[in-house]
């Protein structure tokens, strides 16, 4: 009778778990069957870059160079006879259980597509938050549309679903990104929110150029708190503590490779990026208007074959892949958190545009999906009419991406 009970007892508890839940699951559920069924044929094997495979697989047996030679020569670093994965390693960390099953033919992949998912589901607990904070005045549905124009209507739908080191950092990056959104907003869990912002560089280093949406948020915080200047420093502490202790750990990480803590081993590359870095340098003026002119204006090719257009693997402009983002210069409000997100974006997106490459390849300018979040976050908050013509151009943009998301890295430039 007893063990009745308590069966029935659970049955309810999960009933009530999936009755107030419903939505994000099916968020996350129908997602996941997008990004698999675009994937494809890709998501039964390993991708061609599977730099963090090979990394868990080190670390797990204790070092950090790789112990078995790579599959190929994209993006590896050859440094005293060793060879290395430069890219930072929580991706890795990750896969470590994967990889201790299944060894170096564990399918990266499979581990990208969950996370893809999870980054949609997020992005609408972060909307539902705005409205929540009396920062947007969305509805559901319209949180749902934005929500839909961020999975599927950018480059974040084709970076999801090939698995490979540069797109599985950028997606697993934006998954700490949004987990650091939903913390730091009105500071309100401090120590969450510097875990995840730690774990967010450390997958993709410039993400840590958006501490500012903490920071300028704590410091307005100290008007609300009174002019408390006790709870700021304590609030900045409990921030500060995860960063650290990971930014050590990296700089070890660096140190015992490379013989530099600010080395990641970027440097080392060999092919046309070691050539480039060796005359300008990692990061250099010299690559700003390469990297400008394709996020603004970027442009398809023009082929002689049908389709007679295809993709640029350099990279295409954000207006041409997500062409609602016209809008953002034409807010129709703009709340105290309007500047935040923008001191938050900008610098994080200003490190790419000096790097030495644009992403090549990819289908649009993939750099610009670290300040994703921010920018969907500011159109809700600068009231975004969701009429028949911004639902025409969030149609688009999806219609754009499922071709990037279903030719990139197939055909060529289609």
């Amino acid at each position: 009778m007893e063990m009745q009970l308590t069966a029935d007892l659970e049955t309810r508890a999960a009933a009530g778990f999936f009755s107030r839940h419903r939505l994000h699951l099916l968020i996350f559920g129908v997602s996941l069957c997008i990004f698999a069924a675009t994937s494809a044929d890709r998501m039964f094997r390993q991708s061609a870059g599977p730099h963090f495979v090979y990394l868990a697989d080190a670390l797990l047996h204790g070092q950090l160079d790789n112990r078995v030679k790579p599959p190929n020569d994209n993006d590896w670093v050859l440094y005293e006879g060793k060879t290395y994965v430069s890219f930072p390693p929580v991706p890795a960390l990750l896969m470590m259980p994967g990889v201790a099953v299944f060894g170096l033919r564990f399918n990266d992949v499979l581990v990208t597509l969950p996370f893809a998912a999870l980054n949609v589901l997020l992005m609408f607990l972060v909307l539902q938050m705005l409205v929540r904070e009396k920062l947007s005045g969305m509805s559901v549905r319209d949180n749902l549309w934005l929500t839909f124009l961020f999975g599927f209507g950018t480059v974040n739908y084709s970076c999801s679903v090939i698995g490979e080191v540069w797109f599985t950092a950028q997606v697993i990056g934006l998954t700490f990104t949004l987990l650091y959104i939903l913390c730091a907003t009105r500071v309100r869990r401090p120590l969450l929110a510097g875990v995840f912002l730690a774990l967010a560089f450390d997958t993709r280093v410039n993400l840590a150029f958006t501490v500012g949406y903490f920071a300028l948020q704590l410091f307005m915080s100290r008007k609300k708190d009174g002019g408390s200047f006790r709870k700021v420093a304590w609030k900045s502490v409990l921030f500060s503590i995860p960063i650290l202790v990971v930014a050590a750990a990296q700089m070890w990480m660096n140190q015992a490779r490379f013989h530099n803590v600010f080395e990641f081993g970027h440097s080392y590359l060999a092919g046309p990026a070691g050539t480039r870095i060796h005359e300008h340098g990692l990061f250099a003026y010299h690559y700003l208007w390469w990297n400008l002119s394709t996020l603004i204006c970027g442009l398809p090719k023009l082929l002689d074959r049908f389709p007679h257009i295809g993709y640029d693997p350099n990279g295409m402009s954000i207006f041409i892949t997500t062409p609602l983002f016209v809008r953002l210069f034409w807010p129709r409000a703009k709340p105290w958190l309007y500047p935040v997100l923008w001191a938050a974006a900008l610098p994080a997106l200003l490190v790419p545009l000096f790097y030495q490459n644009s992403g090549y390849v990819q289908f649009g300018y993939r750099f610009a999906l670290d300040i994703t979040p921010y920018l969907i976050m500011l159109l809700a908050i600068g009231r975004l009419p969701m009429n028949r013509w911004t639902k025409s151009l969030i149609i688009v943009g999806v219609l754009v991406n499922l071709v990037g998301a279903i030719v990139l890295k197939r055909a060529g430039p289609v």
